[in-house]
């Protein structure tokens, strides 16, 4: 699906752009210019599709994130993979100094939190500051790559089907980070289950207008 909407995508916008540049020449216009024309309104479109479809960071056929040129990390067993499968999720949005927080109902039953502003390049953004592509994180199933001598997430790989949130709650408290009960990006939530968690945050922080 994806796919087709970008092929459709990328025709519409070439014979869009080329047809406007071939208005803009002359009727006598030399073969040379016209082939200029052509090749332009190709880039062109090529490029807005790229824009349209893709991410910040993904590659344009793949719905994971394009692979460093260097996966010598990796190899040398820099990184820690682990798998996740995924039915659903709640947020809670983050303020200017921090990322969202999105606390992840797992298939087992537990609950997967992260938090962190590098899950900003996976969420919502808008093209061109008008056209806002939704996310492609979280989805049903994804691999989450940590630095193994910090913890930190180097890469996040999506596939499978993006969820929506169900509810988009207001900012924690300052107090909420002070009094040390905050989850550390990565735990793996089971004191409570998702639905008991998602109505307690909703009634402390509120929820935000969509």
């Amino acid at each position: 699906m994806r796919l087709l909407i970008a092929a459709l995508s990328f025709f519409i916008g070439l014979f869009a752009i080329t047809g406007a540049i071939m208005a803009l020449l002359p009727a006598n216009a030399p073969e040379w210019l016209t082939g200029v024309g052509i090749l332009i309104g190709f880039s062109l479109s090529l490029l807005i599709t790229n824009r349209l479809v893709n991410a910040p960071g993904t590659n344009f056929w793949s719905f994971s994130r394009a692979p460093e040129p260097d996966d010598q990390p990796e190899q040398e067993g820099l990184l820690v993979s682990t798998t996740y499968r995924a039915r659903r999720y709640f947020e809670v949005a983050g303020s200017n100094e921090e990322g969202p927080h999105y606390f992840i109902e797992l298939q087992d039953g537990s609950v997967l939190y992260l938090s962190g502003r590098y899950l900003a390049a996976f969420g919502p953004h808008k093209v061109l500051n008008v056209i806002e592509r939704p996310g492609k994180f979280p989805c049903t199933e994804f691999v989450v790559k940590r630095d193994r001598s910090d913890g930190c997430v180097a890469d996040i790989q999506c596939g499978g089907i993006a969820l929506g949130p169900e509810i988009v709650t207001l900012p924690f408290k300052e107090l909420d980070f002070q009094n040390g009960m905050m989850p550390q990006d990565g735990d793996i939530l089971t004191s409570r289950t998702y639905d008991e968690m998602k109505a307690a945050i909703a009634r402390e922080n509120g929820r935000r207008a969509r």
